[in-house]
């Protein structure tokens, strides 16, 4: 089918010209958004910035090849068209604040080096068709000459961070740059913080790649970060996954070097004359149209520049170079603290650690028992709910639960306050050895004695069966449980015998405390075992049945007490459901099914005083979360930090860094007892030897 003529038209009028300003106006979306999605946790976010990462290339490409073919000779507009070529490949160069969407970016670093090559032969080629018109050859030039290096910076920045490139970085110019940097926390946001985080984060390099560091080096550095840190343990954390980041995700390892501060320099000299030149030239026989898109583009490339410039002096890759200056030392840390305060009163920093995404199975359940026992609704509700519950619809467990019509549904997000980091801190710091510990013994088994001590008729194995269970099911029967326990609020009556036992009364503020955190991180771990199991290798063999029949029967109970009437549905609360679970007899236990032994173990835990229970609680959901933790690879968190970062990452970094201190030690007292051996076996062939003379 032929398009009309006046169609045609209005493309060769403002197809090229629309294109280019689309080009530019996606740089700038990625200059100020690329920088965001490491501490965002945003779906729109997240879309927006891939869908520019993936059109900026492909716009920037067809543009040049338009260009090319838009060349006429007998046209006064050449010299503009090429002056627009060299834009469209410094645009490829993309800016600093993204090199790579994701790490399988970083590995396709030779095919944007062959199509380097391949840009310069046409946008060449069109510089050559524009002559022997040269007003503009010299802002073309110019322009040429900072598009070649921000492309061969985004290049090599790739490079660098591939997995080849990631491993020869660790090299031991940088290791022994590391052994200057000194520790003090006493505030969290202190340059010596930041400082302390790169020399962290330089000897603990081989840790993203599922290797070991050097342990000479790493020794300088073990106690006095296991020891210094303190309740800011999770937030240094943060600093140095932010590195992490920066180093594998934007250019911020060529920018901060010293070859990287001469090009900044040079191609921000670049810029501002290729801008005067243009404005200094004669512009009458070109098309006015046109050189208002070239002043645009020339006034925004000087804009995207200077943003860059102060985004790279504010960077807190920036102050740890200025504090490791050793020329005009007292200079460049009075520099670097004055840089600090003005970016403190200006900027928040945030270093992730601030939402938890949540998903309740019980209110899951109630959801999806609404859907089939509640009154019918209309289309435009029916509508709503599947719209807002688009972007958490899909889970593991999908393609057994069809079916039943079941979905997961995933909360809102909670935000992670200082209260919950204190004490998931304080736990994370006693139990991480605890469970590290190769032994047979439940890891948390140690916190509950006092139920079985005080209970002496409750038979101990039951904790260490539950504990021999797999990951995902262990976390589901303590979900479940947590839940329930939750919401009892008679502090002094049991659900079974309401009138017999008598419960003392703790602290409100402290049971508060508790109870939100374990409600939190339970909720957490159920997102994470159901969402995302690559990230915690999850949902294997029978588990997915498992859960499946779990679901089963506690939407079956909640169908029942709608039968029996009580309980109205769609207003029905979680609360409700959670009592009725407590408070009515349990039958025989199901087969496969886990919910009633969750129900058995939430009776068994409200046995106890709050204070010991929610104790109990925060020390289970600790070790769960640092036993997911340390069984992940080291790839699956560095892909993760380009989509937010997840507490899960945070506990992996220092159960690494646990892991590092402990093998280490071992491995240097086996070599030490191996080279003890071999000495004394030298000595003892040696004496054989003169016994056979």
């Amino acid at each position: 089918m032929d398009f009309p003529v006046k169609y045609k038209q209005l493309w060769s009028d403002w197809g090229i010209r629309v294109l280019m300003l689309l080009s530019l106006s996606i740089q700038i979306i990625l200059i100020f958004l690329g920088r965001w999605r490491k501490t965002s946790t945003s779906k729109w976010i997240q879309m927006l910035v891939w869908s520019s990462y993936l059109l900026a290339d492909w716009v920037a490409d067809f543009v040049l090849g338009q260009l090319s073919n838009a060349m006429d000779d007998s046209s006064s507009s050449n010299a503009i068209i090429a002056l627009w070529a060299p834009f469209l490949i410094l645009h490829l160069g993309g800016p600093d604040t993204i090199t790579a969407y994701s790490m399988e970016d970083n590995a396709l670093w030779p095919r944007h080096l062959v199509g380097l090559i391949y840009e310069l032969i046409i946008a060449f080629y069109v510089l050559v068709r524009s002559m022997p018109n040269t007003r503009l050859l010299a802002p073309t030039i110019l322009i040429f000459f900072v598009a070649i290096i921000k492309y061969a910076e985004r290049t090599y920045s790739l490079y660098k961070a591939s997995t080849e490139g990631f491993r020869s970085s660790i090299t031991s110019s940088a290791r022994k740059k590391s052994i200057s940097i000194s520790f003090t926390t006493s505030d969290v946001d202190d340059l010596n913080v930041l400082n302390g985080s790169f020399g962290i984060y330089l000897v603990s390099k081989p840790s993203f790649i599922d290797s070991y560091p050097y342990s000479i080096i790493y020794d300088v550095y073990r106690n006095d970060f296991m020891e210094s840190l303190g309740n800011n343990t999770l937030k240094v954390m943060g600093v140095i996954l932010s590195y992490a980041y920066d180093d594998l995700y934007t250019k911020a390892a060529v920018n901060h070097s010293r070859v990287g501060y001469i090009l900044r320099a040079l191609c921000s000299i670049c810029i501002m004359m290729a801008f005067s030149l243009f404005v200094l030239a004669p512009k009458d026989d070109y098309d006015k149209l046109d050189v208002a898109v070239t002043y645009v583009l020339l006034v925004a490339s000087i804009f995207l520049d200077a943003m860059a410039t102060i985004m790279l002096l504010f960077s807190d890759w920036m102050m740890v170079t200025l504090l490791n200056v050793k020329k005009l030392r007292k200079f460049s840390k009075l520099l670097a603290k004055h840089i600090f305060r003005i970016k403190r009163v200006c900027l928040k920093r945030k270093y992730w650690l601030r939402e938890m995404p949540q998903l309740n199975l019980i209110n899951n359940c109630l959801k999806n028992s609404t859907l089939n026992k509640g009154p019918r609704r209309s289309m435009m509700d029916w509508i709503k709910e599947k719209l807002s519950s688009v972007l958490g619809t899909k889970s593991y467990l999908s393609g057994y639960l069809d079916y039943k019509g079941f979905t997961f549904y995933t909360s809102q997000p909670i935000q992670a306050t200082e209260e919950l980091q204190d004490i998931l801190t304080t736990y994370a710091h006693r139990r991480i050895p605890i469970c590290l510990n190769e032994s047979s013994k439940p890891i948390f088994l140690e916190d509950i004695q006092e139920v079985t001590t005080a209970l002496n008729w409750v038979d101990p194995s039951f904790f260490e069966h539950i504990s021999e269970l797999p990951f995902d099911q262990q976390v589901l029967v303590w979900h479940i449980s947590t839940e329930l326990c939750f919401h009892w609020k008679s502090e002094h009556l049991h659900p079974l015998y309401p009138h017999q036992i008598t419960i003392e009364a703790e602290d409100k503020k402290l049971r508060c405390s508790k109870m939100e955190v374990c409600k939190c991180l339970s909720n957490y771990m159920m997102y994470m075992v159901l969402r995302r199991p690559e990230m915690m290798s999850t949902m294997g063999g029978k588990s997915p049945l498992i859960f499946r029949l779990t679901c089963e029967a506690m939407v079956q109970f909640i169908c029942r007490l709608v039968d029996n009437n009580r309980l109205s549905l769609p207003n029905a609360k979680v609360e409700e459901v959670c009592r009725e679970m407590l408070t009515t007899p349990i039958g025989s236990i199901q087969a496969q099914s886990l919910f009633d032994l969750a129900v058995v173990l939430a009776h068994l835990m409200l046995l106890i005083k709050d204070e010991v229970r929610w104790h109990v609680f925060t020390t289970v959901w600790t070790d769960l979360l640092i036993q997911g933790a340390k069984n992940t690879k080291a790839i699956t968190h560095v892909k993760q930090l380009s989509r937010g970062g997840e507490l899960l990452t945070f506990i992996w970094l220092l159960t690494k860094h646990a892991m590092t201190a402990k093998f280490l030690y071992f491995t240097r007292s086996k070599i030490d007892n191996l080279i003890d051996m071999a000495k004394e076996l030298l000595s003892k062939i040696k004496d054989q030897l003169q016994s056979q003379h």
